[in-house]
């Protein structure tokens, strides 16, 4: 599962607002939740960038999906992969094909940089997937996702690290592999133990990141 909620620190649409005529090249794109964007039986060579919403990266064998990434406000990502993509929530994405794209890259070097960024750290993302569903049970993937995301925008507060996770228990489920259930009896135990708080449906207050942060270490 992806140790961080949002793929890149990069974000191309700073580069709208830097050069105007660069934003031509793009078509926009709407989506509404749990939307099927693109999936890989698709013959479409496209590159978009995320304007608003956040979108699951992810592949599915059989039954079983295994996530890959989220893509967020300014990510950037290819069609052109064996992978299907979702909408988590309404999203806009920016979108042109891939030749254009190239063109735009020949022109703006620094594009190509942010590139070969994103995608190795979708490549990191999707070891992190394999190892974590191949030698860590359940409750340790939920623990590496809440220590990733406390990282990536939890807020330090007197109680603790508030953490919006802008996710529901199912999409988490989604993200680590296993069932809405599953997660909640585990989120559950935590807030038993004392080590949680749930502010809201999709906020929670991790009262003692310094456990969880041990258990990661010692699994």
């Amino acid at each position: 599962m992806p140790n961080k909620m949002k793929l890149s620190d990069a974000d191309l649409l700073s580069l709208f607002h830097a050069d105007p005529d660069f934003q031509t090249n793009f078509t926009p794109r709407h989506y509404a939740r749990k939307t099927l964007v693109y999936s890989p039986f698709e013959e479409k060579n496209l590159v978009f960038v995320v304007r608003s919403g956040r979108l699951r990266i992810y592949l599915s064998y059989e039954d079983k999906e295994f996530t890959l990434a989220l893509l967020e406000k300014g990510d950037v990502f290819s069609t052109h992969t064996p992978a299907f993509v979702q909408a988590l929530e309404g999203t806009e994405i920016l979108v042109c094909s891939t030749a254009t794209f190239g063109q735009a890259l020949a022109r703006r070097p620094e594009l190509s940089l942010t590139m070969v960024k994103v995608l190795g750290e979708l490549l990191q993302n999707s070891i992190q997937t394999i190892e974590g569903l191949a030698f860590k049970d359940v409750r340790l993937r939920l623990v590496d996702f809440l220590v990733g995301a406390a990282a990536d925008r939890g807020r330090v507060t007197a109680e603790g690290t508030v953490v919006q996770l802008g996710l529901g228990t199912e999409d988490i489920a989604l993200l680590i592999g296993t069932t809405r259930q599953t997660i909640s009896q585990i989120i559950n135990d935590f807030i038993k133990a004392d080590l949680l708080v749930k502010i809201d449906r999709k906020t929670l207050l991790i009262k003692d990141l310094a456990a969880f942060q041990e258990m990661k270490e010692v699994s």
